[in-house]
């Protein structure tokens, strides 16, 4: 029964999804359902609490946060199929959150890994909502920024965006050309140009977005992250591209003390690794 589900689910993503991320998800199915300690409830009687207990398990094992992530958002695909046949009631992963893993920064999500997540979750979004999400993971900007951000500072040329932080600073972040036609699809959809103080991030009704539709709808399009998570995976592949004094610039922060923590974040899991084969 349960194979059958799996298969069934599969077979219904080889609508939207590519085949190599299908193969993926039946792989995660397979390894959550075989390495369940004790009785298997199957599928459709798993609870929250049963779920929340493998990944705190997995996660003493010293799996990685990207991989939980991974998983984690393979198991909501599976049961938001599972609510559409009617087979469940609810979600159960609904509630469980994966943002403090291990509690340290050297388990930063990894960023590719979110970056497939949300392309994959973004076919079934609005343009504003993924204006927001791909701002937010690829600019490294704070859910205040955002909110804050008007069309004026999106200079279309230069490539960039400035950032006004709310403690009165002010930072260039280059944009990436993926986002640069996003903004430049949205921007397209006025009536009217947009005015230079007009926030870009604007509702249907004129208003601003709020910090609770920020969080909602990078939850939903990135499959589970908060935007802090997304921020911080954008400054941890900064730290590892560029200089720390460039990051610590794109980053926003005050000091490079605080830039210099994703370093250490990047020691740390290095070592793990190290001691799994020595």
């Amino acid at each position: 029964m349960d194979e059958e589900l799996e298969a069934a689910f599969l077979k219904e993503q080889e609508r939207r999804l590519a085949a190599s991320t299908i193969a993926g998800y039946g792989r995660n199915l397979n390894f959550v359902r075989r390495s369940y300690q004790g009785e298997w409830p199957g599928w459709v009687h798993l609870s929250t609490a049963q779920i929340r207990a493998f990944f705190v398990r997995r996660q003493k094992e010293g799996v990685s946060v990207a991989t939980t992530r991974y998983q984690a958002t393979t198991l909501r695909r599976f049961y938001h199929y599972l609510l559409e046949q009617g087979l469940v009631d609810q979600n159960p992963l609904v509630g469980i959150q994966f943002d403090e893993v291990g509690g340290a920064r050297g388990n930063l999500p990894n960023y590719q890994l979110l970056m497939e997540s949300i392309e994959q979750n973004s076919k079934r979004a609005t343009l504003l909502e993924r204006v927001a999400t791909y701002l937010v993971i690829e600019t490294g900007m704070r859910t205040g920024e955002l909110i804050a951000l008007c069309w004026g500072q999106v200079d279309v040329t230069m490539k960039m965006v400035l950032i006004k932080g709310e403690d009165q600073t002010e930072r260039y972040v280059p944009l990436p050309d993926d986002l640069l036609g996003l903004l430049s699809q949205l921007e397209a959809a006025y009536a009217t140009p947009p005015t230079v103080r007009e926030r870009v991030l604007t509702l249907a009704n004129g208003k601003p977005v709020s910090r609770s539709w920020v969080e909602r709808t990078v939850r939903r399009v990135s499959g589970g992250a908060t935007p802090a998570t997304l921020r911080h995976a954008y400054l941890n592949k900064v730290v590892l591209e560029q200089r720390l004094e460039d990051a610590n610039r794109l980053a926003g922060h005050k000091t490079l003390v605080a830039t210099a923590g994703y370093q250490q974040g990047q020691v740390q899991d290095l070592k793990k690794k190290y001691q799994q084969y020595f």
